[in-house]
């Protein structure tokens, strides 16, 4: 599922739930490449995944913290994906406003969804 999310450039698996993510991120004038440590905190297959994860990108001198879930459910003719994220960023990253960083954090949202149906289909 992380090959959905767009800006991933690597993902070392650790253990059974813990991953290593590498993710690069432009906005506007300014990117940022962090380094996540990510854990599956919670599981219910087939219908239910929670994450959480948290890293920093040293060149920008700012850090995240993340945490995620996805709710799948059957419905006619397909499957219903629904998914919480929850994002707090700190740093020089986390000073540019709010209006920037949600807009663009709606965009990366909407790109996983397109991957992620795209995945499905195929």
């Amino acid at each position: 599922m992380c090959a959905c999310v767009p800006g991933v450039e690597a993902i070392d698996v650790l253990s059974d739930t813990e991953y290593l993510v590498s993710v690069f991120v432009k906005m506007s004038f300014i990117s940022a490449r962090f380094k996540l440590k990510t854990r599956i905190a919670e599981q219910r297959p087939p219908c239910y995944l929670r994450s959480e994860g948290s890293g920093e990108d040293a060149s920008m001198t700012s850090s995240l913290k993340i945490a995620s879930e996805l709710f799948l459910t059957e419905e006619p003719g397909g499957t219903g994906v629904r998914t919480l994220l929850d994002v707090e960023m700190f740093g020089r990253l986390g000073t540019f406003g709010l209006h920037m960083i949600k807009t663009k954090a709606d965009r990366m949202w909407e790109e996983f969804g397109r991957n992620l149906s795209g995945r499905l289909a195929a």
